[in-house]
Order: structure tokens, then sequence, then C-alpha cells
């Protein structure tokens, strides 16, 4: 499985063995390397802007962890503003299908699952999806992958993997294609086609807000653009820790209803 965890940072490689990779499976292994060794937290401000140029800002804390067997488990629960405050959405990884994805509301005060019909829908009124949000924690239902030509991101060079979603995991795309920084395995950007080829989405690391922190290296700031709806949704971190304590009681549904108590 491809891991484009864009919000989490990724260690980096050596340049030389990053530079020598020729296989997808090579790739995707140097972007699971590069991920923390067991968990991180991040703190996150979200600006949602409309094609009039309104912007709804909120705030966020994603936090990750890896088990033993390696799936990887992801809350991310919001802060602000106050009618969205501890609303939260779970995600645990499962080896032969989409992610298990439960929500929480407070003002329905409970938690329901999130059925793969959904995958598509907003996730609190950004321009990501459920599918879009598994995707960048690692987790995408992908039934196959092919390297595509090397391609440039802002001056860099980057690998193309080109991922087709499972037939089980409600995608309403037909191909994914990803750009990974050849020097930090890094996904600098990621293209999201709808039936008919037709591009729908494209996720953009900023570059030049690349920063070492510690021994990863982090997009601090990243761009969701939907083409078709013609608005954007901007992620910038503002705090991170990748070698973070977080107990493995934190990701489960009991949890995600009670941390808004």
């Amino acid at each position: 499985m491809l891991r484009c965890f864009a919000f989490i940072s990724l260690l980096v490689a050596p340049i030389a063995a990053v530079a020598s990779l020729s296989t997808v499976d090579e790739i995707s292994q140097c972007v699971r390397d590069n991920m923390p060794s067991k968990s991180s937290t991040q703190t996150i401000v979200l600006r949602s802007i409309n094609r009039v140029g309104d912007v709804t800002e909120s705030s966020a804390a994603i936090f990750w962890q890896q088990d033993d067997d390696g799936l990887s488990k992801v809350l991310l629960r919001f802060s602000r503003p106050l009618d969205m405050r501890n609303s939260g959405v779970l995600m645990l990884e499962k080896t032969d299908r989409s992610p298990d994805t439960f929500l929480y509301l407070p003002s329905t005060k409970m938690v329901r699952r999130v059925s793969s019909r959904a995958a598509s829908s907003s996730l609190f009124g950004t321009d990501f999806s459920y599918e879009d949000f598994s995707r960048l924690v690692g987790m995408a239902d992908d039934a196959s992958k092919e390297r595509g030509e090397d391609s440039e991101v802002a001056g860099r060079r980057a690998y193309v993997v080109s991922a087709t979603p499972g037939p089980e995991s409600g995608s309403s795309y037909e191909r994914v294609v990803s750009f990974i920084d050849q020097e930090t395995c890094v996904p600098l950007r990621i293209e999201s086609y709808e039936d008919g080829g037709k591009l729908r989405k494209r996720l953009t690391a900023d570059v030049s807000k690349l920063s070492r922190e510690g021994s990863s290296w982090v997009s601090l700031h990243q761009t969701m653009e939907d083409l078709r709806d013609e608005t954007r949704t901007e992620v910038v971190i503002e705090q991170i820790d990748t070698d973070a304590k977080i107990h493995r009681k934190m990701f489960s549904t009991r949890e995600l209803e009670a941390g808004s108590n």
C-alpha cells in the first residue's frame, strides 16, 4: 500500500538510495520507511475558500499511531469554530479493505460509522472527502498501482505512481496519481481523476514550506483544490511532534465520544 501521509512528517532517506528507486514497490517502501516510527501529533489550521473568496477557518488536532502489526490508526478532532468543537473522525486501517471510519458530532451525541457509500462526502465542509483523508493517512483501498514516467514539481524531480481505487472502496475516482519527491519521498502533488479521465481534485504541497523537524521532513503548507466546484482548502501545520506518546485507548469509538466531555 502506498502510504501518502501528507499531513504526517516523513523521515529522510539517504538521497543516493532514494534516487536509485525504479519500481513501484521500492517507491512504496521508501514512503513507508519514512513514516514516523510509532506515533505523531499535529495541530493544524484549515482555511476553506469558496468560489467568491469567502474564507471559513477551523483548527484541529491529528493523532496518529501504528500498531505492532504495522496498521495505522488516526484520530482527527476539531477545536474550533465553536459549533465544530470536539467533532471528530476516527479511522482504523484494515489489511483487506477500506479503513473502518467513525464520525462523532456533539450535536447528535453519538458515534456513527461512515459507510463506503459516503466516502466521497465532504469532511466537515472542507474540500477533503473521507476518501481523500484516508489516502493522505495511507489507508487508501487501491486495487492496483503502476509506475509512471518521472516528472517535475516546482523544480523538484518526482516519481509518479498511478493508483486505481478498489471496487469496494466506494471511490468516486477512477484513478489517483501521486508525485513523490525523489529526494525525500514526500508527496508533492496528488491528482484525483473522475470517470472519463477528468481531473477533479489536486492536492499540492508548497515546496518552499518543506521543513526539517528533528529527523523528519514536513510539508507545512498544502492546498486541496476542487476544480469542478472552484473551491480550495489550505492546510497549515502549526505544531508537530513526531515522537509523541499516545495511549492506545485514544483510538476507540468510546474515546472518540468520551473525548468531547
